[in-house]
């Protein structure tokens, strides 16, 4: 089996992984929710005006720092919304475990990870 065939594997099978799966889940069920849609894009739209004013070299101000403030609290008060980022912390993690077992088998590094997981181990 070529190497290419076996990123295709691999990325058939992170595709159909459960994590990836839960994952869509909760961000459909996130944006079918009216509440939490209208969060989404108002988080989406302050955090490009305010990465548009740091890139400026802009401050925030006391009341914008107090509007990120209140949309933070917001969104983690909002359960669909705590329940997909939980759910893409997940897969994220699954995805760095596996770059760090591919950049292991690269350098030669053992990175102490097994094929059953950090079950076997201290955790990547």
């Amino acid at each position: 089996m070529s190497i290419l065939e076996k990123a295709r594997e691999l990325g058939e099978e992170i595709a159909s992984s459960v994590e990836l799966e839960q994952m869509k889940e909760a961000e459909l069920a996130m944006m079918t929710d009216n509440e939490a849609r209208n969060l989404v894009e108002e988080f989406n739209t302050k955090q490009r005006k305010f990465m548009e004013m740091k890139s400026q070299g802009l401050t925030l101000s006391e009341e914008r720092l107090k509007e990120s403030e209140d949309l933070e609290r917001r969104v983690m008060e909002n359960s669909l919304m705590v329940d997909f980022f939980t759910k893409q912390q997940n897969f994220e993690q699954i995805i760095e475990k596996i770059n760090t077992i591919i950049t292991s088998a690269i350098t030669g590094e053992d990175s102490g990870c097994s094929d059953e997981g950090c079950s076997s181990c201290s955790g990547c």
